[in-house]
C-alpha cells in the first residue's frame, strides 16, 4: 500500500468493522501483536480463527478502521477499551492505534490527529489514555507531538520477549471540557 496522493492523508474516514477489511485487520494484528496486545490477551483472542471472530463479536462496537481517500484504502485501525461513562454523556477510554507501515512517519501523525478529533468531537470522549510498553521512542515522539501528557509509570508491568518492561501511561483531555 502506498500513498497515491498527499490528499489521501486528509481524506480519512473512521468506520466500524466491515467484512472486506477483516482479513487485513487480522494480518495487521498478527504482525504487530507484541506491540498491540499482551501475550495472554493475544493468545486467548487470536490463536485460532474462531477466537478471532469471537474477539470481533465482543469488541465490534469499539474497533474502527482507518480508511483513506475515496477508494477507502485500509490504513490501520484503532480500538477503544476500558471505557467508562462520566457525566454529561461523555466517556473516558484507553485507545490503541495501529497504522500500516506505509503510513508511518508523517502519515501516522496525520491519521492519529484526525482520529483524536473524531474521538473528541464525534464520539464525545472526555479523556483519552494511551499506554506504551518499554522504551518505544517512535511512539513517545508521536504521543508528544499529539500533546498527550505523561501520567504514570507502572514498573515492570508488562512482558515483551520474556523481559519485564515498564508501562508508561499518557493522557489527553478533550479541549471542549
Amino acid at each position: 500500500m502506498k500513498i497515491n496522493k498527499l490528499s489521501d492523508l486528509f481524506d480519512i474516514n473512521f468506520k466500524k468493522i466491515r467484512h472486506n477489511e477483516l482479513l487485513k485487520f487480522f494480518k495487521l494484528c498478527l504482525r504487530y501483536h507484541s506491540r498491540l496486545f499482551d501475550d495472554d490477551f493475544f493468545q486467548i483472542n487470536f490463536s485460532t480463527p474462531e477466537r478471532f471472530f469471537n474477539f470481533i463479536k465482543r469488541f465490534k462496537d469499539n474497533i474502527y478502521f482507518v480508511l483513506l481517500g475515496k477508494d477507502e484504502k485500509f490504513a490501520g485501525f484503532f480500538y477503544l477499551y476500558e471505557t467508562k461513562k462520566v457525566p454529561n454523556g461523555c466517556f473516558d477510554s484507553k485507545v490503541t492505534f495501529c497504522i500500516c507501515r506505509p503510513y508511518w512517519g508523517f502519515g501516522s501523525y496525520a491519521i492519529a490527529k484526525k482520529g483524536l478529533r473524531f474521538l473528541f468531537e464525534v464520539m464525545n470522549v472526555r479523556k483519552l489514555s494511551v499506554e506504551v510498553v518499554g522504551e518505544n521512542s517512535y511512539a513517545w515522539k508521536l504521543i508528544e507531538k499529539l500533546e498527550f501528557e505523561y501520567e504514570a509509570t507502572l514498573k515492570k508491568e508488562c512482558f515483551k520477549a520474556g523481559k519485564a518492561e515498564n508501562l508508561y501511561i499518557f493522557s489527553k483531555f478533550n479541549p471542549a471540557y
